[in-house]
């Protein structure tokens, strides 16, 4: 067994060693190497690699004093701040496994993670109310820091160990929890410093949750290669021009962005004071060339198309945007090292190249499998497919793509009902379920389109309620208890019977041609006496805005935002057309108050006025 201390740094680890090694391993290795260079900066505090080094070991020993062993789940929630990635690494360093819980998610949802991993303990603040938990860890009320061990703790932790449990979406209504390992995740790390040239000069941008595996690169990368994590505030992720303020003052060198994010980044003037940064990368969904192409019109710096389901250890195969490019479509790339890709037909057979087939992906980045879930594993992770080595298993990805004579990949879409919406991997099934539990529903199918109004991917639900239809506001009430946010249907469509196929099946592509009728919100107040109409020149203009981004002719001051079709996208375009108008909205108050009235109000006190609000904590 490899033991967690060290007692020398080793100043160049060979491919094999790097594979043998857990992921905190390689951050001790660098902290021995490089113990008084900046490893977190965030909120005008930093640390060094030797601080983090000492209160990570502190956390560890805390956790495993308070009971936790080798091979335990130790759930994690916590706001981004300097707390965090000491927490991951403490959990690392006991021997356990983190399992991230977003601090937004339904308590339906974070209570179904926390029993099915048997989680030991839960890494919180103080401040957080977790009614069913297990045993919580306050790391910002842990006593006698000065006490507690400073050295790594003789902790034995191999490479096929479990590193982190990350929840997807599922298609049977409950979501699934992705077992990755050490070794697949040191590969991923171990080939983007190689490939991506990450040195001691990096300041890499930490901003994507910690629910989402892109994240893990973001923390990791850095802290291999002797960089500085630079953690953006929470829900800074949601705002451009918050990011690049962030990036220009911070000196940031890398970061990652989906591409909704990254198109709305380069309409911010402030993105040209980013004169540090050197490369960008993009991920979670398809990249299109329109974006691509702006990207080029704006900065000349490489732009890295990432692509990796959770299940393959982040990503797995990789593309450079170049300017000049003229494809119709953004190249997902070729394998990373010690990764393969095939493209098979439904009979598990591969296909000629240029003939599109379903992705399988193998090699060391391959996931465990799904906690507790050995069926649903057998499915997704097959043996007897890879043509050389049939003893080997293979992910089956469910995305269909072509490969090309060059060798690089195309996605062409979905073999299933799984879509990507901001980002996040959701199976329309999950919602389905979710739907089909309310009463007065019969039967439920969730489709997507392009919003008119924004160009972005949203939800439609469609119901088969022929007697009595809930009120929008009771559906999404009843999915928030147990779905989160990006989950749930922006609109909501009923009819008394849904279409079948000539085999008595659901026919989801004649749902958009149903004369479905649009289910509305709660039925407003009649009257600007009431309260709904705008009161303010404030109000009547954020009330304009909304209208015109959401494609509604009125919009009252007390409707919520997400009720009436909001998303993350539509939130994008209102925050840039009010600043238009010298209106400054912070993210974190848009998504949380939701209506024009708190909204207005909340921007209208002195004390948390908009040109104070960019320093403030969420």
């Amino acid at each position: 067994m490899l033991s967690v201390g060290i007692s020398q740094p080793s100043p160049h680890l060979d491919e094999a060693s790097l594979l043998s090694l857990p992921v905190h391993e390689l951050v001790v290795q660098q902290e021995l190497r490089t113990p008084h260079a900046v490893a977190l900066a965030w909120a005008g505090e930093q640390l060094t690699y030797e601080q983090l080094g000492r209160r990570s070991n502190q956390v560890a020993h805390a956790l495993i004093a308070a009971g936790v062993v080798p091979g335990d789940n130790v759930a994690v929630q916590l706001e981004r701040s300097l707390d965090l990635p000491i927490a991951l690494l403490g959990i690392l360093k006991a021997g356990a496994a983190y399992v991230p819980i977003d601090p937004q998610a339904p308590a339906g949802r974070r209570d179904f993670i926390l029993a099915e991993t048997g989680a030991r303990m839960l890494v919180t603040h103080s401040t957080v109310q977790v009614p069913a938990a297990p045993p919580r860890f306050d790391i910002d009320r842990t006593p006698a820091w000065n006490a507690l061990p400073s050295t790594s703790p003789e902790v034995g932790t191999t490479a096929g160990d479990l590193m982190y449990v990350l929840y997807t979406s599922g298609t049977t209504g409950r979501p699934k929890g992705v077992m990755l390992e050490h070794a697949g995740v040191a590969n991923v790390l171990s080939w983007m410093v190689r490939a991506y040239g990450f040195s001691p000069a990096d300041r890499v941008l930490y901003k994507t949750p910690y629910t989402f595996d892109a994240s893990v690169w973001e923390l990791f990368v850095p802290l291999i290669s002797g960089g500085t994590v630079v953690l953006a505030r929470p829900g800074d992720h949601r705002d451009p021009r918050r990011l690049a303020e962030t990036m220009a003052a911070e000196a940031v060198t890398a970061v990652q962005l989906v591409p909704p994010m990254l198109r709305h980044l380069l309409a911010e003037p402030v993105l040209a004071d980013c004169r540090a940064l050197r490369q960008v990368f993009v991920g979670g969904e398809t990249l299109p060339p329109q974006v691509r192409d702006a990207f080029f019109a704006r900065l000349s710096l490489p732009l890295h198309n990432l692509y990796g389901p959770t299940e393959t250890s982040i990503q797995a195969l990789t593309w450079t945007c170049r300017p000049g490019d003229d494809q119709s479509y953004v190249p997902i790339g070729r394998p990373i090292d010690n990764v393969t890709a095939h493209v098979l037909d439904e009979a598990g057979q591969p296909v000629p190249t240029g003939t599109s087939g379903e992705l399988h992906l193998g090699g060391i980045a391959l996931a465990r499998g799904y906690l507790g879930r050995p069926e649903l594993t057998a499915r997704a992770f097959r043996t007897g497919l890879d043509p050389h080595a049939p003893s080997t298993r293979l992910y089956r990805t469910g995305d269909l793509v072509r490969r090309h004579p060059d060798g690089t990949f195309e996605f062409l879409g979905r073999t299933d009902h799984q879509v990507k919406i901001q980002g996040f991997r959701v199976e329309l099934g999950e919602i389905e379920e979710q739907l089909r539990r309310i009463p007065q529903v019969n039967d439920a199918a969730v489709l997507t389109e392009q919003s008119a109004a924004t160009g972005s991917t949203r939800l439609v639900a469609y119901l088969e309620a022929p007697a009595l239809r809930p009120p929008v506001r009771e559906l999404r009430a009843r999915l928030a208890e147990q779905l989160p946010g990006y989950m749930i249907p922006a609109e909501f469509r009923a009819t008394d019977r849904f279409p079948l196929t000539a085999h008595g099946k659901l026919d989801r592509a004649a749902l958009p041609r149903l004369s479905a009728a649009a289910l509305p919100p709660e039925p407003p107040e009649p009257t600007q006496s009431s309260g709904r109409g705008p009161r303010t020149d404030l109000e009547r203009t954020l009330a304009t805005v909304w209208s015109q981004t959401l494609g509604h002719p009125s919009v009252g001051i007390t409707d919520d935002f997400f009720e009436i079709g909001g998303d993350s996208i539509a939130g994008l375009l209102i925050m840039a057309r009010a600043r238009e108008h010298g209106i400054d909205i912070p993210a974190r108050l848009l998504f949380g108050l939701r209506r024009i009235d708190a909204i207005a109000a909340r921007l209208s006190e002195p004390a948390v006025a908009p040109t104070a609000e960019q320093h403030a904590e969420v």
